[in-house]
């Protein structure tokens, strides 16, 4: 649940006057006799009755003495409430603030309505500017953060992370930081008085992103392809016998071929190598492609796993899965299985655990079930032509 703070914890930041990490100013006021006005209306223009709408004021927004000229000094930034009103029918809010209490000083303004906070806007106030006097209410943003430490780590329940110069604020809930409801734009996100990234929300949509944390994140690229050979990242710790390729019921592997896995990495300069494969599922057929973590008999907890992060590119609709390094017969093995999709661009795909597709007939079990006891990575391939995989990456874990 997102939370409203008052008096937000002072933090270092980017200079919101003249940074980009300043969410996007979609409007500003008029100037009366009395005070500021605002006009809120939706995206189609139209006047919002009953919007509730808050004047907020940040300091800390003026940069402190450089020591040289080669370094930025930003003082601590925080808002407060000034005042809050409700639209008219008209969609016309009045504050008793007057203008020359926000010119220079670093106000923003947010805007509320709909059932359960739908529509929202928080945006910069130009308190100077008489002729911009409509604010946009836009659908709201669900955010959640996932920080890549284990699940197991207590030291992340005293963690908050806040959206800079913002009302916003989040607590760990079970393995992230949940903002239910915040304004579209681009904020800088922070920890413990500290950014640690930024991220860009659009209007009317669920974003889950991953924010490394320092000290707390644990991150293992288990695969990038860039070393150019065919063991996974975690060979030179842990001797495994490398990546593997096979097909099912008439259908066949295009590239890799018979020249080997080598013939199947691409190179460009925005990726560096990545894995290049095409294939001929036929009717019903399936193709699996797949990697042991260790030795035939070896095996590694992961039950610190957070998620399983792939970068992506291709036609096709694929399953991934941590397989429990114990064979039940015929080469089969229980798994936590996942499903995913590739497209035209490269995306990134998240796996997390509790979304995993159960199926005993097909020996897939729940993520605890064989957490503790992984042996094999593995993608079934069911539909499409190529799949292309840039970086295979488990988040909450290290083995090293």
């Amino acid at each position: 649940m997102m939370k409203r703070l008052i008096s937000a914890v002072s933090l270092f930041s980017c200079l919101w006057a003249c940074s980009s990490s300043d969410p996007d100013t979609a409007g500003a006021t008029s100037e009366t006799t009395n005070g500021i006005a605002v006009m809120v209306v939706d995206a189609a223009s139209k006047p919002v009755p009953q919007a509730r709408v808050t004047l907020f004021k940040r300091s800390g927004a003026v940069p402190a003495d450089s020591p040289s000229e080669d370094i930025t000094v930003f003082l601590p930034s925080h808002v407060s409430a000034l005042e809050t009103a409700t639209a008219d029918d008209s969609g016309m809010v009045q504050f008793e603030i007057l203008p020359d209490q926000c010119q220079n000083a670093g106000c923003y303004v947010e805007g509320i309505a709909g059932k359960d906070s739908s529509l929202m806007v928080w945006t910069k106030l130009d308190a100077a500017d008489s002729m911009a006097d409509e604010i946009e209410l836009l659908p709201s943003v669900s955010l959640t953060v996932h920080t890549g430490a284990s699940s197991t780590d207590s030291t992340i329940l005293g963690t908050t992370l806040m959206l800079d110069a913002t009302p916003y604020w989040a607590q760990n809930e079970g393995s992230a930081f949940v903002f239910s409801h915040v304004p579209a734009g681009l904020y800088t996100v922070v920890a413990d008085d500290q950014p640690v990234a930024e991220v860009s929300l659009d209007a009317g949509t669920s974003v889950d992103t991953l924010v490394p944390l320092p000290g707390l994140t644990r991150e293992l690229v288990f695969e990038d392809f860039d070393d150019g050979d065919s063991l996974n990242n975690i060979a030179k710790t842990y001797p495994n016998y490398g990546w593997y390729f096979s097909a099912s019921k008439g259908a066949s592997w295009t590239k890799p071929d018979s020249s080997g896995f080598a013939a199947a990495l691409k190179d460009d300069s925005s990726h560096g190598k990545f894995l290049a494969t095409d294939f001929a599922l036929g009717d019903t057929g399936y193709v699996l492609m797949g990697t042991r973590l260790g030795l035939d008999t070896s095996y590694y907890d992961l039950s610190g796993l957070t998620a399983i992060r792939l970068t992506v590119r291709g036609d096709c609709e694929f399953r991934v899965a941590l397989e429990h390094y114990l064979d039940v017969g015929d080469n089969n093995f229980r798994k936590a299985l996942w499903l995913a999709k590739a497209s035209d661009g490269w995306t990134d795909v998240v796996l997390r655990p509790g979304n995993e597709l159960l199926d005993e007939s097909s020996y897939q079990v729940s993520w605890d079930e064989v957490s503790k006891e992984i042996g094999l990575f593995s993608i079934f391939i069911t539909s499409g032509t190529h799949l292309e995989i840039d970086k295979i990456v488990f988040e909450g874990v290290n083995l090293r």
